[in-house]
């Protein structure tokens, strides 16, 4: 039992880097694209109230994808529903890396806002199928990109 749980620390600190990695990757694609990083684009966007200083994006998905890394590392151990919550963690991942692309990138704020609404109903299906304790850690992930939608959308009507 010791060895499965330093197995799964070990790769659900693997998982997180390369998550955090990708992020990483997705943000500088902005840069590639429009020659201007997120932060300069985030200033020139109109935002709605309640909007979060752009400081405190960095911090906050750093540690979002670390808990998505700690779940990824367990799907190993589910029993039930292994395909459906998978594909369904993965599928909201690739939303969710290729997302800052789409809006700050392309600035294509509708598409950008159906994806993240995509991603919320995925994250609530995941959490919804996956009947152990470790969904747990989905929920502050789950409130961010609530959270996010607001902003995304708000975004949308207020930058037409």
């Amino acid at each position: 039992m010791k060895y499965e749980s330093t197995n799964t620390i070990i790769k659900a600190i693997a998982v997180s880097i390369v998550i955090i990695l990708l992020g990483g990757l997705s943000a500088l694609s902005v840069q590639w694209i429009n020659g201007i990083g997120i932060s300069s684009i985030y200033k020139t966007i109109t935002l709605p109230i309640l909007s979060p200083p752009g400081w405190v994006f960095g911090p906050v998905w750093t540690i979002l994808y670390i808990f998505i890394g700690i779940y990824i590392a367990n799907l190993s151990y589910l029993k039930y529903d292994k395909i459906k919550l998978s594909v369904l963690t993965y599928f909201q991942l690739f939303l969710n890396l290729i997302w800052t692309t789409v809006f700050f990138g392309y600035s294509n704020y509708g598409l950008a806002s159906l994806m993240i609404f995509v991603m919320d109903i995925s994250v609530i299906l995941i959490l919804v199928n996956d009947h152990r304790k470790i969904k747990w850690i989905l929920i502050p992930y789950l409130v961010w990109i609530i959270f996010a939608s607001y902003l995304s959308i708000s975004v949308y009507f207020l930058n037409k």
